[in-house]
């Protein structure tokens, strides 16, 4: 059984994560319109949205490393900065929602849950038995 590709496994796991993702935060988003109002909905749509990049940002950069034919010191000193910034970055933002929708702690905490299950779920489908 030959091994796949790092990016062809990268991108699979995108497209996968994508065709879940999706579908979820609009219907997310509805329920918690009808459920909680347009801010708590908009709290969860800009969270997923945010924590959903993120995952994509760091699968593309992931991918990209991997094909690095050698590790060197100069290339680690290329992607430190890069996954420092994307942290710091990912804070700012959602410190930036936080203080935009102070009371909507829910819906910021399932537009940073539903992405993170829908990761594993997309994840775990190819090793389904």
């Amino acid at each position: 059984m030959a091994t796949p590709r790092p990016d062809a496994t990268g991108a699979a796991l995108q497209r996968r994560f994508l065709v879940t993702a999706l579908p979820a935060w609009l219907a997310g988003s509805i329920a918690l319109l009808v459920l909680s109002g347009w801010r708590s909905a908009a709290a969860f749509a800009l969270t997923f949205l945010v924590v959903g990049g993120d995952f994509i940002w760091v699968t593309r950069s992931i991918t990209a490393l991997m094909k690095a034919e050698r590790m060197t010191a100069g290339l680690m000193w290329r992607v430190l900065p890069g996954f420092t910034l994307r942290i710091l970055l990912l804070l700012l933002l959602l410190y930036g929602i936080l203080s935009a929708f102070p009371r909507e702690f829910i819906g910021v905490v399932l537009g940073i849950g539903g992405p993170l299950v829908l990761l594993a779920v997309a994840g775990a489908i190819p090793n389904r038995g």
